[in-house]
């Protein structure tokens, strides 16, 4: 009888903070509650003709390797957020300056918020996903390096646990059979719905802003937040650069300039958003110009964000989406439905805030 390999469950996928591009990292981090895993590595062949031969090919060739692949997780913890939004820093730095203390045995990271760096000093993992079989010898382990987070969604819905969506590139893969890395696993649970918030507002908003239940959205049925780094892989005809390469693999992956959007699902409970929508909360018709406002989004574990009592077991993540303006907005209705308003939302920058009890997330 044909022997049936592999079942999802026993894949595991891990990943570890790289000290530089493509550089060999411990794989020592778990993604969070993998829901789905989708790698894909290209040969680029090329097709080649010749005068003077027959109608078939003279030679398929191998041309540029490439790597690109997907997950998505439920969100236990930020730490390969970081990995999402570049910089973890405390404060204005280029590159990355680690957490500030909250209190005692609980740290505040900031990402996203420092000037962009240097493309080398944008963060990049190593990860590693496993086929593991009865034995060792029928195991499969790739080891994708130099990968880089091109674009990840941070989603919550009702009845949901809140998921990150993530595509990422890599530089290239080795292949063993090797068991998996012993990784320990969150125990946390992962967010859900219900234990966030989302506000529209205005001023200045950090970790420690209390934001006053005036301006929570209410009948916030689902959020998206989108970032995407416009990564851009680079080759080169004069082979390899670094002995972390190989002569197919890429070179460089350089991060662009971020793009940011978000969209919210609502149920439609009074006009103020469609004047908000319009250019102004007053608005009866369409403005010259849009106002601009703040969208903040809390997910608490535990805690109070704001309290000015901050405690070791504070647990929680805060999204600051600035300058938003919002792009479209549609109303629709039917009988017996409730009215549901769904909006896409433009962001001009955007801050994320995790405070855990991790110490760091440069765990090279």
């Amino acid at each position: 009888m044909e022997k049936i390999v592999n079942i999802g469950y026993r894949q595991s996928l891990y990943w570890g903070d790289e000290t530089g591009y493509g550089s060999a990292a411990a794989i020592n981090e778990p993604v969070g509650l993998v829901q789905s895993v989708n790698p894909t590595e290209t040969n680029s062949l090329m097709k080649i003709r010749t005068l003077g031969g027959s109608r078939d090919y003279s030679n398929i060739v191998p041309g540029k390797f490439e790597v690109t692949g997907s997950f998505e997780y439920y969100l236990q913890g930020g730490a390969f957020l970081r990995q999402c939004m570049g910089e973890d820093t405390s404060s204005t730095a280029t590159t990355d300056s680690g957490p500030s203390v909250h209190t005692g045995a609980s740290y505040v990271h900031v990402m996203g918020s420092a000037a962009s760096p240097e493309s080398d000093n944008f963060p990049s993992f190593t990860l590693e996903f496993t086929d593991e079989e009865d034995t060792e010898a029928n195991s499969m382990k790739r080891l994708y390096d130099g990968c880089r987070v091109n674009s990840a969604t941070i989603s919550a819905s009702v009845d949901e646990a809140v998921k990150v969506a993530v595509d990422f590139q890599a530089q290239g893969v080795h292949v063993s059979t090797a068991d998996a890395s012993s990784v320990s696993e969150s125990t946390d649970d992962p967010y859900v719905f219900y234990q966030g918030a989302v506000y529209s507002t205005s001023g200045a908003i950090s970790y420690q802003t209390v934001v006053e239940s005036d301006s929570q959205l209410a009948e916030v049925n689902s959020l998206d937040f989108s970032v995407n780094n416009n990564l851009e892989a680079i080759w080169y005809i004069s082979g390899t650069t670094a002995a972390t390469q190989t002569i197919r693999g890429l070179k460089q992956l350089i991060a662009k300039g971020r793009d940011y959007e978000a969209s919210l699902g609502l149920h439609f409970a009074n006009k103020t958003m469609y004047q908000k929508f319009l250019g102004s909360g007053t608005a009866t018709e369409d403005q010259a110009t849009l106002a601009d406002y703040t969208i903040v989004v809390d997910f608490v574990r535990s805690g109070v964000i704001g309290s000015a009592k901050k405690l070791a077991t504070d647990d929680y993540i805060r999204i600051v989406m600035d300058d938003c303006k919002f792009n479209d907005i549609n109303i629709a209705g039917a009988p017996e439905d409730v009215i549901a308003q769904n909006i896409s939302v433009f962001v001009e920058s955007a801050k994320v805030y995790v405070v855990d009890a991790d110490a760091t997330y440069k765990h090279a």
